[in-house]
C-alpha cells in the first residue's frame, strides 16, 4: 500500500505550528513519530492535505525530574529514550514497564510519548485497508451511520489501545496543551472523551506539549499488565495499571488506583475500587470483590482480536494478580 499524496510541512516552534494547525485544522495531520499515522494513511483511513512534522521543535524531547514537582515529559521524548532513562527506571518504574511492551523495539526508537498517547481508536472493521472495507457498509467512524461492530448500532465502539495512558492515569498524571490562544492544562484522564469518533478533547490548533508526573509516595507498588495476541508488537486487548499505597506494617490501604485500559474508548478507572479497599488492611476477600469491580467495569465488544468475554476475565484476573502481589510483596 502507497501513502496518499500530501504535502510536507515542519514548524519551527511550537506557536508557528499551532497557528498553522489553526488555519488548516480540517485537513492537516501532526506526525512525531509517525508509526501510527503513516500506516493509517496508507489504508486511507486519513487522507490530509498536509502532514506538520512537530521533530525540529526544540524542548519537546526532554526528559526533567524534580524532588518536590516529580517528572516532566517531552511529548517528542522517544519512547525507547523514556524506557532507558535512569530516573524514571529509578522512580517510576511501571512507565518504564508499561513503554516496554509497545510493540517492538524499532518501533519504540521512532514512536514518541505523544503519539503513543494520542493513537486513534482502533476497531477491526476501521484499521483495514481502503479495498476491504469498500466491501461493507460505512462505519460512524468512517462518516456511516451504523457500527458495524456490533450490528447497526448508533454509537462508535472503537477502542482506545495505548499502552502508556492507563499507567500515567493511575499515576495522577497531567498534561499540558498549547495553542494559538495561550496554554491550558488537564488531567490526562479528561484527555480522552469517551467517543470513538472524536476520542482526543483537542481544540482546533491544538498541540501536547509534555506530561506532568507528581511524585510517587515511597513504598507504593506500582505494575501494569497487558494481554494481546502476538507478545512481539500487538496492542493490546485488555490491560490494567495498578498503583498501590500501603500504610504501616499491616498494609493498610492509604491508596489505590485500577485503571483498565484496550476494553473501551479510553482507559477508565475501576470506579469503586479505592472506596472499597481504602483504610483497610487488603486480604483475600477484598481482592476478589475488588476484581469483580473491575470484572464488571469491563464492557469490551466483538471489534477486536479474542473475544469480548475472554477479555473481560483477563482484566479479572489482572487486577487480582496485581493486588496479591502488592498484598505479598516486601516494600521498604
Amino acid at each position: 500500500m502507497r501513502l496518499p499524496d500530501f504535502q510536507y510541512v515542519e514548524p519551527k516552534s511550537i506557536k508557528e505550528a499551532c497557528l498553522f494547525l489553526k488555519e488548516h485544522s480540517q485537513e492537516s495531520k501532526i506526525m512525531s513519530g509517525g508509526t501510527d499515522l503513516l500506516p493509517s494513511m496508507k489504508q486511507k483511513i486519513f487522507r490530509p492535505r498536509y502532514v506538520a512534522y512537530l521533530g525540529s521543535i526544540p524542548k519537546l524531547d526532554q526528559i526533567e525530574y524534580d524532588e518536590r514537582s516529580g517528572l516532566r515529559i517531552g511529548a517528542l521524548v522517544k519512547l525507547r529514550s523514556l524506557e532507558k532513562d535512569p530516573v524514571v527506571l529509578q522512580r517510576y518504574p511501571v512507565i518504564a514497564q508499561a513503554v516496554s511492551e509497545v510493540g517492538s523495539i524499532q518501533l519504540r526508537q521512532m514512536g514518541t510519548v505523544g503519539g503513543n498517547l494520542s493513537l486513534d481508536t482502533r476497531c477491526y472493521y476501521y484499521n483495514q485497508s481502503d479495498f476491504w472495507r469498500k466491501c461493507r457498509p460505512r462505519c460512524i467512524k468512517m462518516g456511516g451511520e451504523t457500527c458495524n461492530a456490533i450490528g447497526g448500532g448508533k454509537k462508535c465502539f472503537a477502542v482506545f489501545s495505548g499502552d502508556l495512558a492507563p499507567v500515567l492515569i493511575a499515576l495522577g498524571a497531567k498534561i499540558k496543551l498549547n495553542s494559538a490562544h495561550g496554554e491550558r492544562s488537564l488531567p490526562l484522564s479528561q484527555y480522552y472523551t469517551g467517543d470513538g469518533t472524536k476520542p482526543l478533547a483537542l481544540e482546533a490548533g491544538e498541540v501536547l506539549v509534555d506530561v506532568e508526573v507528581p511524585t510517587i509516595p515511597e513504598r507504593t507498588f506500582s505494575t501494569y499488565s497487558k494481554y494481546r495476541i502476538r507478545r512481539s508488537i500487538d496492542f493490546p486487548v485488555a490491560s490494567v495499571a495498578t498503583v498501590f499505597t500501603p500504610e504501616g506494617k499491616e498494609k493498610i490501604c492509604r491508596d489505590v488506583r485500577v485503571v483498565i485500559g484496550a476494553v473501551g474508548t479510553r482507559p477508565e478507572e475501576a470506579k469503586g475500587i479505592e472506596e472499597l479497599l481504602k483504610g483497610k488492611r487488603v486480604e483475600s476477600s477484598l481482592i476478589e470483590e475488588a476484581a469483580e469491580i473491575a470484572f464488571k467495569a469491563a464492557k469490551p465488544v466483538a471489534n477486536t482480536a479474542s473475544s469480548p468475554s475472554y477479555r473481560k476475565k483477563m482484566i479479572k484476573f489482572f487486577v487480582e494478580k496485581a493486588l496479591t502481589e502488592a498484598l505479598n510483596k516486601n516494600l521498604p
